[in-house]
C-alpha cells in the first residue's frame, strides 16, 4: 500500500506536477539556501506553522473555511485568469509559506547569493505558472528542463545538454508518462534497497562474523536469475507495482551493501583512532569520519543499485509494473518494432542521467573538497 502510494505520488509529480507542487519545489529550494547559510530557527518555525495548518486544513478543513469567509474578489481575479472553478486551500497555503521564505531570505540574509536564488526560484515559479496554466504550454516541456537544471548544478553542463536532448526525444516519442513512471519506481526501489542495503553493509564491515555470513547470500541474491524474484512477488503481492518494486529491491540491493562494507573497510584506521583518541563515540566516527570518506565508494554502491533497478524494471512490465518495461514487453509479445526500440531508447536515456547525476554527487564529499583545495 505504501509503495504504490509513493510510486504513484513521484509519477504524478513528475508528469501532472499541480501549480502546489511547484509551488513547493520553490519554497524547497529557498529553505535549503537558508538552511545551508545557518537560518535554521526561523525556517523551522516557517515550516511547522505551514504543517500545522496544512494538516488542521486534511483533518478539519479549517483553512477553507477561513478562504470562505474572506472576500470574494480576493479571488476571482485569480481564478478567471487561471481558468480555476474554486480556490484550492492548499495552493494558497503553498504560496503562504513561499512568501514567508521569500521575506526571510530578504529580511534575515545578507548573502547576496542566496537573493539570487531566492529572486531565481520564485520567477522560474511565476514562468512556470504563466506558460502552463496560462499559455496552455506541455507540463512535460517544463518538467523536462527542470531536471536538466538539476544536472547541470550536480553534474555539469555536458549532462545538462544531454538530458535535456535526451528528455526531447523521449517527449517525442511520447514515452514521457511511461518514463516518468519508470523513474518513480526506480526511486522507490532505490530508496528502500539504499535503506536496507546501507545498515547491513556497516554492520558488515563492524563485524567479520556477519560479513562472513553475508557474504555466500549476497552470492545467491546476485547469480539468481533476475525472472527466479517475480515468483515469490506475485505471490504475496499479486500483479502490479508491488511486486516490481520489491523484486527489484532484492535484485538490485546486494552491490550496495558490498560497496558499503568495501568503503568503510577502506578507511584510514589512523583517522578513525585519531577521532577514538579525542573521546568521539563509535556512531559519531562513523557519521563524522567513516562515512564522508567512504561516500564515493559507497556512491558507486548506490549507482550500481539504480542500474540495476533499470534492468529489473523492464522485466517487472511483465507483472503489470507500467513504465517503459512495458512498452518494452509489449514490443516483444506483439512482435511490434517501433514500440519495443522506443521503450529501450528511453530506458537508455534515463540510465546515463541517472548514472552521470549518481557519480558527479562525490564532487560534494569532504575528501573531494578537500582534495580539490590541496590541487
Amino acid at each position: 500500500m505504501i509503495i504504490d502510494i509513493c510510486v504513484d505520488s513521484l509519477t504524478d509529480l513528475f508528469s501532472a506536477t499541480s501549480a502546489t507542487q511547484f509551488t513547493l519545489l520553490a519554497s524547497a529550494i529557498i529553505a535549503v539556501g537558508l538552511l545551508s547559510r545557518g537560518h535554521r530557527r526561523p525556517v523551522i518555525i516557517v515550516g511547522a506553522v505551514w504543517a500545522g495548518l496544512y494538516t488542521a486544513e486534511l483533518i478539519a478543513g479549517a483553512f477553507a473555511a477561513v478562504i470562505g469567509s474572506l472576500p470574494a474578489p480576493l479571488f476571482t481575479w485569480a481564478m478567471n485568469l487561471f481558468g480555476a472553478e474554486y480556490v484550492y486551500p492548499p495552493l494558497i497555503l503553498a504560496l503562504l509559506l513561499l512568501t514567508a521564505l521569500v521575506a526571510l531570505s530578504f529580511t534575515v540574509s545578507r548573502d547576496r547569493e542566496q537573493w539570487v536564488l531566492t529572486g531565481g526560484s520564485t520567477a522560474a515559479l511565476l514562468l512556470i505558472l504563466v506558460l502552463h496554466f496560462i499559455a496552455g504550454v506541455q507540463l512535460s516541456l517544463l518538467v523536462a528542463p527542470l531536471l536538466a537544471v538539476l544536472a547541470l548544478v550536480v553534474a555539469g553542463w555536458r549532462v545538462a545538454l544531454f538530458s535535456i536532448l535526451g528528455f526531447l526525444l523521449i517527449i517525442s516519442m511520447d514515452k514521457w508518462e511511461n518514463a516518468m513512471s519508470s523513474l518513480s519506481l526506480i526511486l522507490v526501489a532505490t530508496v528502500v534497497a539504499v535503506m536496507v542495503a546501507l545498515p547491513i553493509g556497516v554492520l558488515a564491515a563492524y563485524s567479520n562474523r556477519i560479513s562472513t555470513v553475508l557474504k555466500p547470500v549476497l552470492d545467491f541474491m546476485q547469480t539468481l536469475p533476475a525472472f527466479v524474484y517475480l515468483l515469490p512477488a506475485i505471490a504475496f503481492f499479486s500483479v502490479g507495482a508491488v511486486p516490481g518494486v520489491i523484486a527489484t529491491v532484492i535484485f538490485a540491493m546486494p552491490p550496495g551493501v558490498r560497496l558499503t562494507e568495501l568503503g568503510i573497510r577502506q578507511v584510514n584506521k589512523e583517522l578513525v583512532e585519531a577521532g577514538e583518541a579525542f573521546g568521539a563515540p563509535d556512531l559519531q566516527i562513523l557519521r563524522r569520519i567513516q562515512l564522508p570518506l567512504a561516500l564515493a565508494t559507497i556512491m558507486a554502491g548506490i549507482n550500481q543499485v539504480i542500474m540495476l533497478s533499470l534492468s529489473m524494471v523492464v522485466i517487472a512490465g511483465m507483472v503489470g509494473a507500467g513504465g517503459l518495461g512495458n512498452d518494452v514487453y509489449t514490443g516483444i509479445a506483439q512482435g511490434n518494432v517501433p514500440i519495443g526500440f522506443e521503450g529501450g531508447i528511453a530506458v537508455v536515456i534515463l540510465a546515463i542521467f541517472l548514472d552521470r547525476l549518481t557519480g558527479a554527487v562525490t564532487r560534494f564529499s569532504p575528501a573531494a573538497r578537500a582534495q580539490r583545495a590541496a590541487a
